[in-house]
């Protein structure tokens, strides 16, 4: 790192390989500085500690706890005179102890939004010292570096907790507006206890008819089953029928994940013969390219909502595609496995391609602007990234990254 890289705190959030390039409310940064400091307050822990949290929260008896702790070599810069050096909007955490060590900048770009910057038990936490050093000419190395965490380079930690940020950052979000949205209907009289509670039976009695209409075609399915012993066709409906089911029973719960260690190779082909029959009706085909032989490729997912995310990015490929090879590449990426789905048809216009996964946005005219949005949040709640790569005159391509549970 250069002498100008340690002498601002701003190219942690210029640098897009270090920061994550999004915005976080004031919730998520209150959150974090508790999670970062109570372990230490609570457990009296020895520890170093640099901090600068600009009356972000009313914190005083935390501090308090940090100040009167024998073992906690506390350095606080809340009075330090910040223009002359351009970080005069940056707050910071940053600590060292036996157990862990971390870097937490942040700064308010709008009111309430906050870009930050985290890494735990990482070696760039490291670098972060060292910029506050050189900024405040103060020099605790003895006591920064004589504490031995796992210094072990994490990332696959760090970017699992960047995820979960960005799911509660989104979780946030949904309670605001869905907040807001109650809000206007009290102002305007619109919503009552009596409408809520029709509404609620009628989606119950509709979840109810249509148990009933799933029944009966269960049931006609193992007759023509029987009968033809036409499994290739048979085995798509069943699995359908029964993913159908089990979204009715959990749709109170649809944010409840069931994490187990799966096959994703098992999942994506399970897909693939659900929708084999399928695209033959606009001449396309599923081409899986499986570059992880002899890898497992097993990550911590809930199966049937994992499932759901990949027959939408086909079908939804399919859609808008005919007489093509739908491909499906399974590679690993570091310690990720990577699913790429490619088509060569109709591309998504370039002023849309920031606003696919909005919910609400669709470009179908019969669509509800629901399938990208809720596939990106299962993902996202499964500790994977869902992204479009690109989508030109050639091909269309989207990405969905997962961690290994493990590598052979």
């Amino acid at each position: 790192m250069t002498n100008k890289v340690k002498n601002n705190f701003n190219i942690y959030f210029e640098n897009k390989d270090l920061a994550p390039n999004e915005l976080y409310s004031v919730e998520i940064v209150k959150s974090l500085i508790r999670s970062l400091l109570n372990p230490i307050a609570s457990n009296n822990s020895k520890a170093i500690v640099f901090l600068r949290i600009k009356n972000i929260f009313e914190a005083d008896g935390l501090i308090k706890r940090l100040e009167y702790s024998a073992n906690v070599n506390l350095k606080e810069f809340s009075d330090f005179e910040f223009s002359k050096f351009d970080v005069e909007d940056v707050g910071f955490v940053v600590l060292s102890t036996s157990r862990y060590n971390c870097a937490f900048v942040f700064r308010e770009v709008e009111k309430d939004k906050y870009e930050i910057y985290l890494k735990l038990n990482s070696k760039l936490v490291s670098n972060v010292y060292e910029t506050l050093k050189n900024i405040f000419l103060i020099n605790c190395d003895e006591e920064f570096y004589s504490y031995r965490p796992e210094r072990r380079e994490n990332s696959l930690m760090n970017e699992a907790i960047e995820n979960i940020l960005k799911y509660y950052e989104e979780t946030i979000k949904e309670n605001e507006y869905n907040t807001k949205v109650q809000e206007n209907y009290r102002n305007v009289n619109t919503v009552n206890t009596t409408f809520r509670n029709e509404i609620y039976q009628n989606v119950r009695q509709i979840a109810h008819e249509i148990k009933n209409q799933l029944s009966i075609l269960d049931i006609y399915t193992r007759i023509f089953e029987k009968k033809t012993q036409d499994y290739e066709v048979v085995e798509p409906i069943k699995k359908s029928v029964a993913l159908i089911k089990n979204q009715i029973e959990q749709f109170k719960n649809f944010d409840v994940i069931n994490l187990q260690e799966r096959n994703i190779k098992a999942i994506i082909q399970e897909s693939i013969k659900m929708y084999a029959n399928i695209v033959k009706e606009k001449n396309n085909k599923l081409v899986l390219i499986d570059e992880m032989a002899g890898v497992e490729a097993n990550a911590f997912v809930d199966e049937d909502k994992f499932l759901i995310v990949i027959n939408n990015i086909i079908k939804n490929a399919h859609d808008c595609t005919s007489n093509d090879e739908i491909i499906i590449r399974l590679s690993q990426v570091g310690e990720k496995v990577k699913i790429s789905f490619i088509n060569h048809g109709e591309m998504i216009e370039k002023e849309n391609q920031d606003k696919i996964f909005n919910q609400g946005y669709t470009t179908k005219k019969d669509g509800w602007g629901i399938g990208l949005s809720v596939c990106k949040k299962l993902v996202g709640s499964q500790f994977g990234t869902m992204e479009l790569i690109k989508s030109d005159e050639n091909e269309t391509e989207f990405s969905i990254c997962l961690p290994l549970a493990q590598t052979k």
